[in-house]
């Protein structure tokens, strides 16, 4: 009768370390003598991954280019209207503020005269040509010219580089408009005032989205993991823009936004929560039943209702609260020993648990 019950057990354990599949290393699973569902120890059954409690980290908000914005005067500029006030609502291209910049008016102006003056010296160059070929004209009038026609090429191209540069063709009053879609946040202009761009913006602009979340992580985003930010404001959804290693040498430093056009929540610090995909091999145990006896980590694995034991050997994906997640190929129905340490000594014996 012994020794049936020891085949038994025999068969049973060798049986689970091949339903184990090829992706765990080959680790020979060792059997154990006696009816194990009757055994003291507590078995408990893996869960998928994707059922643990999401991860959480650190996250702050950053602003970006499509959602703050400032209107600012390219050139020193003079107000003479202002379009909005603090809290409106505005789309891009709409009108902010109206400005006269005397020195795109002079640009013009310079420009248009060099222009003119080009034209008149270029039809006296063209009738002195052939008469300096003759020996008419003295050689130094001709380079005269030349050097006059180039002093004014050279005003019409400064005058040009600095209404080009500021952005405007045209002279008189200018409207500056709104770069993006969002809500005024300031207007610290004042009708009649002279404004330089180093004097700060007429007024600022505040999108409602636009914004991309910033958070470091202990390792490498884990593909087909999903992701929320939880603020104060309640929790959104986002997605994964990219990661690099951290400058710190420790962790990933990676970057999220939400859906496009949705609307970020106002506070700047949250949290990111991370859940791991749904996927063939990957597993949730309590921290405890996972061993390591320095070749490894392992569990103590059983099939529900059957004699046998064996040793499977796991990959320690990450601890999350007091769960872990690992990667293994478990049999359908197995149930772990939440005392690796016990169970590993039982399957080394072979001895009754």
């Amino acid at each position: 009768m012994r020794r049936a019950l020891r085949r038994t057990a025999l068969a049973g354990a060798l049986s689970l370390g091949v339903a184990c599949g090829s992706n765990a290393p080959e680790v020979a699973p060792t059997p154990v003598r006696g009816d194990l569902p009757s055994s003291p120890f507590a078995w408990v059954a893996p869960r998928a991954a994707s059922e643990g409690s999401p991860e959480e980290y650190p996250a702050r908000l950053l602003a970006t280019g499509l959602s703050e914005a400032v209107v600012v005067p390219p050139l020193p500029a003079r107000i003479v209207g202002l379009a909005v006030r603090p809290g409106d609502t505005v789309d891009q291209g709409d009108p902010v503020a109206r400005v006269v910049m005397p020195e795109v008016d002079a640009a013009l102006a310079a420009a248009a005269g060099a222009e003119s003056s080009l034209v008149i010296l270029r039809r006296r160059r063209a009738q002195l040509g052939p008469l300096a070929g003759d020996g008419l004209v003295r050689a130094a009038d001709v380079a005269a010219l030349d050097l006059e026609i180039a002093r004014h090429t050279a005003d019409r191209m400064r005058a040009r580089a600095v209404f080009a540069g500021a952005g405007f063709t045209r002279g008189g009053t200018i409207v500056l408009r709104s770069p993006i879609a969002g809500v005024v946040t300031a207007v610290p202009a004042t009708l009649g005032e002279l404004r330089r761009p180093e004097d700060g913006p007429l007024a600022r602009v505040r999108a409602r989205s636009g914004q991309r979340i910033e958070a470091t992580f202990p390792a490498r985003p884990t593909e087909g993991s999903t992701y929320g930010y939880r603020s104060a404001a309640g929790l959104i959804a986002v997605a994964l823009v990219n990661h690099v290693p951290a400058p710190s040498g420790l962790g990933y430093l990676a970057w999220f936004e939400a859906a496009a056009g949705a609307a970020m929540p106002a506070a700047a610090e949250g949290r990111l929560l991370v859940r791991t995909p749904a996927s063939p091999g990957l597993w949730l145990l309590p921290a405890t039943a996972v061993g390591d006896r320095g070749a490894g980590r392992f569990v103590v694995v059983r099939p529900r209702a059957a004699a046998g034991a064996a040793i499977v050997p796991v990959e320690l994906v990450r601890i999350t609260n007091t769960d872990a997640i690992v990667r293994a190929a478990l049999p359908d129905g197995a149930l772990v020993a939440l005392d690796p340490a016990r169970g590993g000594a039982v399957v080394d014996a072979g001895a009754r648990p």
